[in-house]
C-alpha cells in the first residue's frame, strides 16, 4: 500500500503541484520545437507520483490537470499569436485565451488522472497491492486522447515523430498507442520504485505491450507493381495577415506560376500549391481555367497538372478547397475541407441559429464544410495516380486518415496555412503529427505549407525533401521522387477505430462499472 503524505495539507499540496509542474515542463521540452524526445518517456513519472499520493481523488485530478495546464501554456503559446495578430485582440485578452485553452486541456487531464487514481484505489487494500501504475496510467491517458475532443493538435507523442522505430508503431495504434506506451513506461518505473514486492513484474507487461505494438505495426503490401513519380511543392511564403490589393495579388500569382514552371523544367510530374495559395476566389460552377494569357490564369506557362489551394464560392457560401487542374486547363476534381476550424471557419451557434450572425465578428465561421473525403485522379505518363486530399489540420485527425485509407489512394496531399498561429512551434507540431498519417495509410505524404515547413515524406514517415520556415519574400520550392503502387495496409487503417475506442471504453467501464453495479444492488436491497 502506497503511503499518503503525512506532513499537512498545505505542504502536500505544494509537493503535488511541484510534481505536476515538473511533468508539464518535461512534456514541453520533449515536444516541438525543442524536441528533447527522450524526456517524454519520463515526463508522466512525477505526475504519477502526485496522482497516487494525493489525499483524495479530487486532488489527484487537480494534479493531472495542473500538468496539462503547464504543458499547454509552455508548448502551445502560439495561441497568443493567433488571437493577438490574426483575431486582432488586445494582448491581455490573447493571454486570457491561452489560459482558457490550458484550462480546457487541464480539465481533460483531470478526468484522465481521476480515472487512473480510481483504478489504483480499486485494489488499494489488497495484500498484493493496487493495480500497477503501468496499467492504470496509460488507460487514463488513452481516454484523454481518444474520447475527449481537443480543438488543436495535442498529443504526448509529439516529440517522438522524429524517431524512426518509435514513429513506425503508429501503424498499429496511431499516436494513441505511442502515448500509451510512453505512459506505461513511466508507470513501470513508478512501480519499480514504490512496490514492496515483484517490483519489475509490471515492466514485463510493458515489454509485452511494446512487442504487440511492434508486431501490429507490420504492414501488408498490396496493389500492383511500383512506379515512381516526381512531385514539386511551391511554398508561397505569404503571411495570411498581410493585406494586398488586386495588383499585388496578381503579381504574387505570377510568382507562383513561374515557380511552378521551374519545377516542371526540373522534372516535376505534378506541382502542388499550399492552402488558399491562389489569391482570388474561384466560382464553384467553373469547370476549367481561363485562357493562359489571362491575368488570373492558374496555369500561365506551366505545361503539366497542378493541385492548388483556393477559396471556392457561390452567391451564398464559400469553401476551403483543393482544385486539380489538368495541363489543358480542365478541372479534374475538387476536394473541400471537411474538418473546419471552430471560430475561424465555422461557428456552430450561427449554423444552428443564423440570426446570431449579426452579433459575431466579421468573417467568423464563414466557410461551409465538405460532404465527404475526396480522392482526385490525375494521369501521369499515361497511368492514373490517386491523390487523397487533406486541407489544413485534417492531416492531424487520425479518423480522417482512416477514411482516406479506405479509398485506396496512391499519395496523401495536405495543403496547409500555418501562419494563423506562429513561426516557432505550431508549424513543427503540425508536421510532426502529420507524419503519422503516412505510416498509418501506408503511402507517401506531400505537405504544401504557405510559409513552411513544406515536406515530402515517404510511407515510413521519413523526409525525402523539406523546406524551412520563411516569413516573407518570394516562393520557395522543393521536389522529390516518390514510389507509388504498393500500399502498406496497416492494422490501424484497417481496425484502428475499434482498437483505440475499445481500449478507451474498457477503461471507462472499469472505472464506472463497479460503482454503478453497487448502486443498483443497494437500490434493489432497499
Amino acid at each position: 500500500m502506497t503511503a499518503r503524505w503525512q506532513d499537512g495539507p498545505a505542504r502536500s499540496a505544494r509537493w503535488g503541484l511541484g510534481a505536476a509542474l515538473v511533468s508539464g515542463l518535461l512534456w514541453i521540452l520533449s515536444a516541438q520545437p525543442i524536441t528533447w524526445w527522450p524526456l517524454g518517456w519520463f515526463a508522466a513519472l512525477p505526475a504519477a507520483w502526485a496522482i497516487d499520493r494525493a489525499p483524495t481523488r479530487r486532488r489527484a485530478g487537480l494534479y493531472g490537470g495542473a500538468a496539462a495546464f503547464v504543458f499547454t501554456v509552455g508548448g502551445f503559446h502560439w495561441m497568443v499569436y493567433l488571437l493577438r495578430v490574426n483575431a486582432h485582440l488586445p494582448t491581455p485578452v490573447a493571454w486570457l485565451g491561452l489560459g482558457l485553452l490550458a484550462a480546457y486541456h487541464g480539465a481533460l487531464f483531470l478526468l484522465g488522472a481521476r480515472l487512473t487514481r480510481a483504478l489504483r484505489d480499486r485494489r488499494r487494500d489488497d495484500p498484493r497491492g493496487p493495480w500497477p501504475m503501468a496499467l492504470c496510467l496509460p488507460l487514463g491517458f488513452v481516454v484523454v486522447e481518444v474520447v475527449l475532443p481537443t480543438p488543436f493538435p495535442f498529443s504526448l507523442s509529439l516529440g517522438q515523430a522524429g524517431v524512426g522505430p518509435l514513429r513506425h508503431l503508429a501503424a498499429a495504434a496511431s499516436s494513441v498507442g505511442i502515448a500509451a506506451l510512453m505512459t506505461a513506461f513511466a508507470g513501470a518505473i513508478y512501480d519499480a520504485l514504490t512496490r514492496r514486492a515483484r517490483r519489475w513484474r509490471p515492466a514485463i507487461g510493458v515489454a509485452i505491450f511494446a512487442a504487440a505494438l511492434a508486431l501490429g505495426s507490420v504492414r501488408v503490401d498490396r496493389g500492383g507493381g511500383t512506379r515512381q513519380i516526381t512531385i514539386g511543392v511551391v511554398q508561397p511564403n505569404k503571411r495570411v495577415d498581410v493585406p494586398t490589393g488586386t495588383r499585388e495579388r496578381a503579381g504574387h500569382l505570377e510568382q507562383l506560376r513561374r515557380a511552378s514552371r521551374m519545377l516542371e523544367d526540373a522534372g516535376a510530374d505534378l506541382v502542388v500549391w499550399s492552402e488558399v495559395a491562389y489569391p482570388f476566389e474561384v466560382p464553384r460552377d467553373l469547370t476549367a481555367d481561363v485562357a493562359r494569357t489571362h491575368p488570373l490564369s492558374i496555369r500561365g506557362t506551366t505545361t503539366g497538372p497542378l493541385l492548388i489551394g483556393a477559396v471556392t464560392m457561390t452567391d451564398r457560401d464559400q469553401w476551403n478547397s483543393a482544385i486539380l487542374v489538368a495541363a489543358d486547363g480542365r478541372f479534374l476534381g475538387r476536394g473541400d475541407k471537411i474538418h473546419r476550424m471552430i471560430g475561424s471557419e465555422y461557428n456552430p451557434l450561427v449554423e444552428h441559429f443564423p440570426s446570431l450572425a449579426k452579433y459575431m465578428p466579421d468573417g467568423a465561421g464563414s466557410y461551409a464544410g465538405g460532404d465527404e473525403p475526396a480522392v482526385l485522379t490525375v494521369d501521369i505518363d499515361g497511368q492514373p495516380v490517386r491523390l487523397a486530399i487533406m486541407v489544413c489540420l485534417e492531416d492531424v485527425v487520425p479518423s480522417h486518415g482512416r477514411e482516406l485509407a479506405a479509398l485506396d489512394p496512391d499519395v496523401l496531399i495536405n495543403l496547409t496555412m500555418d501562419t494563423w498561429f506562429d513561426f516557432d512551434a505550431e508549424p513543427y507540431q503540425h508536421e510532426a503529427l502529420a507524419r503519422y498519417r503516412a505510416i498509418e495509410v501506408g503511402v507517401p505524404l506531400v505537405r504544401a505549407v504557405n510559409t513552411g515547413p513544406s515536406s515530402i515524406i515517404d510511407r515510413d514517415g521519413a523526409f525525402l525533401a523539406r523546406t524551412g520556415v520563411v516569413e516573407h519574400g518570394g516562393p520557395t520550392t522543393t521536389m522529390a521522387t516518390i514510389t507509388i503502387g504498393h500500399r502498406g495496409r496497416s492494422l490501424y487503417a484497417f481496425a484502428g477505430g475499434v482498437l483505440t475506442w475499445g481500449a478507451a471504453l474498457v477503461a471507462i467501464g472499469w472505472w464506472l462499472g463497479p460503482g454503478l453495479v453497487a448502486r443498483v444492488r443497494r437500490r434493489r436491497q432497499a
